[in-house]
């Protein structure tokens, strides 16, 4: 008889807590916020924070609007399992439904165990399926089940309606493929004096896409061709060739140059039986550019060309898409540059080789003893190039001699170091070059 009054009693108190009471301000219950993607799945928290109470058990539905999601799941609270002194509670009825889900707890049938002092206690887990993009309100309700679940919890044998805050589904739709071109940087220097007229620079561009597979979507894609198109500052380079570097024959390539920018179309196969993916940054296009003549003469330090992506180059203009399952699909473009930097090149005196602005017999001594003795090498090698033949050899010591002992013709080297093999402007920054 004890054990069937005990039965009869547990229920009693628990249907009073399925049906509603009191109010009790000291427990709150809080439904949790998230995402789901459109046709998939995201999971809800419903934790619980309580102060200065003794709670043997709960009940509860939350509810969520049916034309954004669905419920298709709902698992016990990491914390309820363990609510009952460190094991699972001797009741716990989880009820699912399309539009929310229940739960209703007795930790203990005999009253051994409370939950007393908690924050974010986490009472259940709910699955959402994504239905159509939207918000959808989760909040608590006592609307579930027949007869409908009240939010209620237990304490001292009474059901007390716990504060509530409500929280927000939010189905995002699954993104179309997402693609960046990705234009390079090259930097060279130029004697500032002369600008950059015939200076050559190179840049590599490539294709990366964007991982959206947290998102529900595809990651990553098979690529069946593309187009792009690079702007760059006319009044300082123009490209001169559009180099395709994909990693297989195109069934057609084609590229355009133009003062201002350059533009290139892709179709990997005409049959469509070749694709490409660019789940990592692939090259695809390597450009050629030329310094126009007369820019950035006399100008020190550096200036830039930005390279951006231009979905106006051409007639017709190109755009900057790429085509996956037959469609196109815009590309987002990051910038890159070419950079230069002017230097100055400071003049030197033809035939001085030892660099002490004298063109004398000493040079000619410096001059044998680096090619035939391993004397101390010259900085500025242009400087004992006295014949003018881009080389310094033996000829130009006897050239020296000739000059200055038999009256011979006077040095005809280059004038800047930059004008001899293997001579770069900051060779003539040095002492030996006469600066």
């Amino acid at each position: 008889m004890k054990n069937r009054f005990f039965v009869t009693s547990t229920a009693l108190v628990l249907l009073f807590a399925l049906n509603g009471g009191g109010f009790a301000q000291e427990a709150t219950f809080n439904a949790g916020s998230g995402s789901a993607p459109l046709g998939g799945s995201g999971t809800l928290s419903m934790t619980m924070d309580n102060s200065g109470q003794d709670i043997a058990g709960w009940s509860f539905g939350v509810c969520n609007d049916t034309a954004i999601a669905t419920v298709n799941a709902a698992n016990s609270g990491a914390d309820t399992e363990t609510a009952k002194n460190g094991s699972a509670p001797d009741f716990n009825q989880i009820g699912i439904f399309p539009e929310g889900a229940t739960q209703g707890v007795v930790l203990c049938f005999t009253g051994c165990a409370v939950v007393a002092d908690v924050s974010g206690f986490e009472l259940l887990t709910v699955d959402y399926q994504g239905v159509a993009e939207g918000q959808s309100a989760i909040e608590f309700c006592n609307t579930l089940g027949a007869p409908p679940v009240a939010t209620v919890i237990v304490v001292n044998g009474a059901s007390l309606a716990p504060s509530q805050v409500g929280g927000v589904l939010d189905v995002i739709g699954v993104p179309d493929p997402e693609f960046t071109y990705v234009a390079g940087d090259s930097s060279t220097n130029y004697p500032s004096g002369a600008g950059i007229g015939g200076v050559s620079v190179n840049a590599g561009f490539s294709i990366t896409e964007v991982d959206n597979s947290a998102l529900g979507g595809v990651f990553p894609n098979d690529t069946q061709g593309f187009s792009m198109g690079f702007a760059n500052d006319d009044a300082l380079v123009s490209p001169t060739a559009v180099n395709v570097t994909l990693p297989f024959t195109a069934d057609f390539a084609e590229t355009n140059t133009f003062s201002n920018g350059w533009t290139m179309g892709v179709v990997y196969s005409f049959t469509g039986g070749v694709v490409l993916q660019f789940d990592s940054a692939i090259e695809v296009a390597n450009v050629d550019y030329e310094g126009v003549a007369g820019a950035l003469a006399g100008v020190e330090g550096s200036t830039s060309s930005p390279l951006t992506m231009d979905s106006g180059l051409g007639s017709p203009p190109v755009s900057n898409v790429v085509v996956v399952g037959g469609g196109s699909l815009p590309a987002d473009g990051v910038e890159g540059s070419l950079q230069f930097t002017g230097t100055t090149t400071n003049p030197f005196i033809n035939g001085d080789c030892n660099g002490d602005t004298i063109v004398n017999i000493a040079d000619i001594v410096w001059s044998l003893a680096e090619l035939f003795k391993s004397g101390p090498s010259v900085n500025c090698e242009a400087a004992c190039d006295v014949n003018g033949d881009s080389t310094h050899d033996a000829a130009d010591p006897v050239y020296t001699a000739n000059y200055i002992f038999l009256s011979g013709p006077a040095p005809v080297g280059p004038s800047t170091c930059d004008t001899i093999a293997g001579q770069t402007p900051e060779d003539c920054l040095s002492d030996n070059c006469g600066g």
